[in-house]
């Protein structure tokens, strides 16, 4: 926290009247970076608009926007967005990075804030802190809680000292299942009512994260007819028609299912991993970008839980690629 903690004041206070693009991702890690940067940069008077992207898609919204900003802000998508970046700098716009994925390549911004122990919401937090007029913890906590990321968080341990560890878990769970059927604007509406509400209030996150429940379930009962162990240590589920927001759960669930330390699942091209054993052997965005790579895709994240883009006709490659990586890594 030390080391982060006011990184971005003089340079959010230096935005005054500045035009100031926004990017997060679609997950709660980054609603809670947009609700933080939100609130910091109101405080400021920075003319900001948020927008929200999954990685893969970074480099095609920053094409579109890059002409009518200032300055760019990116929290939680920064890691392997070298081209991104890149393109907003010929621009002349100013980057801004705040990540907590692993760097993979050096993507170059004006500002980096960076750290794996902490989720991006919370290095946000600690970046701002000192601009707060609101307490912005409790988004905060829900991004810790459903990135996985407790373990070091500060925020969330403050949190849990104010409220029940049922309340602020449920509410993160709810609004974690609510997202994955929330376009853009209901993303940006809810980052805002979220820096002075909590999620309990929120009665249409009750409703989506309900229907996203009902979907989740019947995909797993598909993923676990489909999924096939490549190896002794990875196992593989392709399911094209599931909802983007599922595959990360998907790939947990046949790893469970299939008593293998790694799963995956596929859709449309797209690669989503997750590791639930042997954490000290297996680095999964080191093998899900050597494996993306090879096939003409590209990949990173975090070593339990990474994720990729590879050619859809490549997707049998990638596996078998995939596979033999991780057998390296535990094998050695």
């Amino acid at each position: 926290m030390e080391k982060v903690r006011g990184a971005l004041v003089d340079e959010f206070e230096s935005l005054e009247g500045e035009r100031v693009a926004v990017i997060c991702d679609i997950d709660v890690d980054g609603l809670a970076s947009a609700v933080v940067l939100h609130h910091s940069l109101e405080e400021v008077g920075a003319d900001h608009t948020l927008y929200f992207s999954p990685p893969a898609k970074f480099e095609e919204v920053v094409a579109g926007i890059v002409g009518e900003c200032d300055a760019l802000v990116a929290a939680d998508l920064g890691a392997t967005a070298k081209d991104a970046i890149l393109d907003a700098r010929s621009e002349g716009c100013r980057v801004i990075i705040i990540d907590h994925h692993k760097l993979l390549e050096d993507i170059n911004p004006h500002v980096l804030v960076h750290d794996t122990r902490l989720c991006a919401a919370e290095l946000c937090y600690w970046a701002t802190c000192d601009l707060h007029s609101k307490d912005v913890r409790l988004p905060v906590a829900y991004a810790a809680f459903t990135d996985y990321m407790e373990e070091e968080s500060v925020v969330l341990s403050e949190v849990l000292k104010m409220y029940d560890r049922r309340k602020v878990f449920s509410e993160a769970s709810l609004l974690d299942y609510a997202l994955g059927l929330m376009d853009e604007e209901e993303r940006r509406e809810l980052a805002v009512r979220l820096v002075e509400d909590s999620v309990c209030h929120v009665e249409e996150v009750f409703e989506k994260a309900r229907e996203m429940m009902v979907e989740e379930e019947r995909f797993l009962q598909k993923a676990r007819e489909v999924a096939e162990c490549l190896n002794e240590y990875v196992v593989a589920a392709v399911v094209d028609e599931a909802h983007p927001a599922m595959t990360g759960r998907i790939a947990a669930h046949v790893a469970g299912v299939k008593r293998r330390p790694v799963g995956v699942c596929v859709r449309k091209g797209k690669i989503s991993v997750r590791v639930v054993d042997r954490r000290d052997e297996i680095d999964a965005a080191r093998a899900v970008r050597k494996a993306a790579e090879a096939v003409g895709g590209r990949g990173g994240g975090h070593a339990p839980a990474a994720g990729g883009v590879v050619p859809e006709t490549k997707v049998e490659e990638f596996l078998e690629k995939f596979a033999e990586e991780v057998r390296k890594q535990v094998e050695g």
